[in-house]
């Protein structure tokens, strides 16, 4: 059974000579909304609110004349509300728009181990045309989670990672209905979610130190989280390739083997 470590070795292997059209790909899908991830505009808009917020905290403890106070605050809170306003509708837009990329993002990555050659960027809109079922996906998956979470935090977080493959499955297999998706994924983890999680945790060390430049470390780090996902997720369908590993051969006998291969 491969780890964490396998698969992210896997992943940097099949990166290579690729990884630019990768983080292309990841930076695509990220502003869209095809992969989790931080936008361009939304981290602007948190940071401009946050300063703004610190502000209004100056201006209160400087105790200056309420009527100041008033002139000051309510522009920035009109401001705020329709920052706030525009923002939600970018979220809902994201998450339309998103549901249809992030299956073309999935098959972009399957590419990755799939063929040697360059990938192919508009891979990544190739699933527009089961849009509505995409949609679909996206939402019962956001449904469940979010019912889920109401019992606690665990069980919400435990449903992500129960139907974390629908996706994979659904991009593979245009046919397939949102609800079978799911069904599928569910059964695919059934004893995999713990694997699953602890490859996530292995990059905590990547995520922190992307923390530290602000965000943008993350699109760099993107494409090598994505294509270790994708190893684990052809590791569960039985694809994923075996390593190439050179071993010894019997003592005398003047060979080697390579994956049980004899070598003259």
């Amino acid at each position: 059974m491969r780890r964490a470590k396998d698969f992210r070795e896997t992943a940097w292997n099949i990166l290579r000579g690729r990884y630019w059209w990768a983080v292309l790909a990841a930076l695509i899908a990220i502003i869209l909304g095809g992969y989790a991830g931080q936008s361009p505009i939304g981290y602007r808009f948190v940071t401009n609110l946050n300063h703004a917020s610190q502000q209004v905290h100056q201006v209160f403890d400087g105790q200056i004349n309420p009527q100041v106070v008033t002139t000051f605050v309510r522009p920035i809170i009109g401001l705020a509300a329709a920052m706030g306003s525009l923002a939600f509708v970018y979220a809902v837009g994201l998450f339309i728009v998103g549901s249809s990329v992030e299956l073309g993002f999935d098959l972009f990555n399957i590419s990755l181990y799939e063929s040697k050659s360059a990938p192919k960027i508009d891979t990544l809109f190739s699933r527009f045309s089961i849009f509505g079922n995409a949609l679909l996906l996206r939402f019962l998956m956001a449904l469940k989670i979010f019912l889920w979470a109401l019992l606690l935090i665990v069980p919400g977080i435990v449903a992500a990672y129960r139907y974390a493959m629908a996706p994979y499955l659904l991009a593979e297999h245009p046919e397939l209905s949102a609800t079978e998706a799911i069904e599928k994924s569910k059964q695919m983890m059934a004893g995999n979610k713990g694997r699953l999680f602890c490859l996530q945790l292995s990059f905590i060390g990547w995520f922190l130190l992307s923390a530290l430049t602000g965000g943008i470390g993350y699109f760099f780090l993107a494409p090598y989280v994505k294509a270790a996902e994708t190893a684990f997720y052809l590791d569960l369908t039985g694809r994923l390739p075996l390593p190439v590993a050179v071993t010894p051969a019997a003592p005398g006998s003047g060979e080697t083997r390579v994956d049980g291969r004899e070598l003259i």
